[in-house]
């Protein structure tokens, strides 16, 4: 079963001849709602690279893994499913499934979800020709996923979107979803389909 991606990326900015003391923090409560109560296997990967020339090639690049209870102690992610999931995509490739709608408070409507990447590639899940009730109207979305791994993610839209639109209650959203190697966007896509969902 694949791992969980929850921590995108964090810089440091090292001088010459330094060793800088940094920290990374997880948000317990976040991952908590997801059902992680305890972290048992935590994988960095580092890419260190010249910040005065982002165009070179990276210095080092490497990939550990962190054990805080001993590695034998080591455990895998595995999300229950729900009777509300709502399943729009599952092939060879990836998974995809809507989790549920809510309101945030910060970002607005929100059609959560959970990606499931079965490749040995980075995978890039991505929207196109998005409507709400009718009215074309682009959410906050785009999810990259390494290989082997899956994610929560969210498609977002801000209330002066829905205001916009005089969109006071969704009926139905509908998408092109496109899912496609990260690192080769001409390569064959290994998903692209019509979705409609009604929430």
């Amino acid at each position: 079963m694949p791992f969980i991606k929850f921590l995108q990326s964090v810089t440091v900015f090292c001088l010459d001849n330094t060793l800088p003391d940094e920290t990374i923090d997880f948000t317990t409560k976040t991952l908590e709602e997801y059902g992680i109560e305890k972290f048992t296997d935590i994988e960095l990967s580092f890419r260190v690279h010249d910040s005065n020339d982002w165009m070179a090639d990276a210095v080092a690049e490497e990939t550990t893994h962190v054990y805080p209870y001993g590695e034998d102690n080591a455990e895998v992610f595995v999300r229950k499913p729900q009777d509300s999931d709502n399943i729009i995509v599952d092939n060879d490739y990836a998974t995809v499934i809507v989790t549920g709608y809510r309101i945030d408070e910060m970002w607005g409507y929100t059609a959560d979800m959970f990606f499931v990447n079965k490749t040995d590639k980075t995978l890039m899940f991505g929207t196109d020709d998005v409507s709400v009730n009718g009215y074309m109207a682009d959410p906050f979305f785009a999810k990259s996923v390494s290989a082997g791994k899956c994610a929560f993610g969210s498609m977002q839209w801000s209330e002066e979107t829905f205001a916009e639109n005089e969109i006071e209650e969704v009926e139905e959203i509908e998408f092109t979803l496109s899912i496609y190697d990260d690192d080769d966007i001409f390569a064959d896509h290994y998903y692209d389909g019509q979705i409609t969902l009604n929430p």
